[in-house]
């Protein structure tokens, strides 16, 4: 409610009074504000968030990438490349050895030398299928959790799944005729989605160091880095995409 001074003049005698006007919204005005204003906040506010976590996921990401890189270079300073490593798929042995090359050189708040309690399933793939259900022993696969909060998983694959660049299960590296060290990367620990090409990324230990899946790909492919697909090969194109996620866009 608010009023202005009016004034009149009446028989040589200025008088003044005022007249008020009724400014209030009505109910009805009101509640269609506040619906257009949920409807607003409910189809923006989930984008930003979903921006916001894909930006805190790359920055996780990077920083393990540089971790990964600097520990596998000082590895193969102590014990030669990789190729001389002895490396054989499905090998408690070998992978425990590689496990303890590594170890010193990691700052880990849990670790589970093929048990469970430091990888979260089920692993998805980009294209929704369950890689891993739960934990199984006969994969020989050593996690842990770093103190920034990032899940590693580390499993030794053999080279033709190293080396192709198909539909399939596998990471696109080029011509590797060896069974390599695969580091899986879970950004966001134990959080959803887990879900490779989304929060879990691979990680490649050739004879040219720690590299992303799918770096030996041609620059313009997306490898499997797309709907539909099983997305391993992400890692690397996410590097050629600035650290960012595009592919989700």
């Amino acid at each position: 409610m608010f009023g202005c001074y009016i004034k009149h003049k009446s028989n040589g005698v200025e008088k003044f009074y005022t007249r008020s006007f009724n400014s209030a919204f009505t109910l009805a005005e009101v509640l269609i504000t506040l619906g257009i204003i949920g409807v607003v906040a409910a189809m923006t506010i989930p984008v930003l968030s979903q921006k916001l976590s894909d930006q805190k996921n790359m920055s996780m990401l990077k920083k393990t990438y540089s971790v990964l890189q600097q520990a596998t270079n000082l590895v193969v300073s102590e014990h030669e490349t990789p190729e001389y490593w002895g490396m054989v798929d499905n090998n408690d042995a070998v992978v425990t050895e590689i496990y303890n090359y590594y170890k010193p050189y990691f700052n880990m708040m849990r670790e589970c030398q093929n048990s469970e309690g430091c990888w979260a399933y089920p692993t998805k793939n980009f294209d929704g299928s369950v890689y891993w259900s739960a934990h199984e022993t006969s994969r020989c696969q050593f996690a842990f959790t770093l103190v920034t909060g990032v899940n590693v998983l580390m499993d030794i694959y053999p080279a033709n799944m190293i080396s192709t660049a198909g539909d399939g299960e596998s990471f696109g590296m080029g011509n590797i005729n060896y069974d390599c060290l695969v580091f899986w990367v879970d950004v966001n620990a134990d959080q959803l989605p887990n879900t490779i090409g989304r929060d879990i990324f691979a990680y490649i230990v050739t004879y040219r160091g720690l590299q992303p899946a799918g770096l030996g790909l041609d620059p313009d492919s997306v490898g499997d880095c797309e709907a539909g697909k099983k997305g391993w090969m992400c890692a690397s194109r996410i590097i050629r995409d600035g650290w960012t996620t595009k592919y989700l866009n």
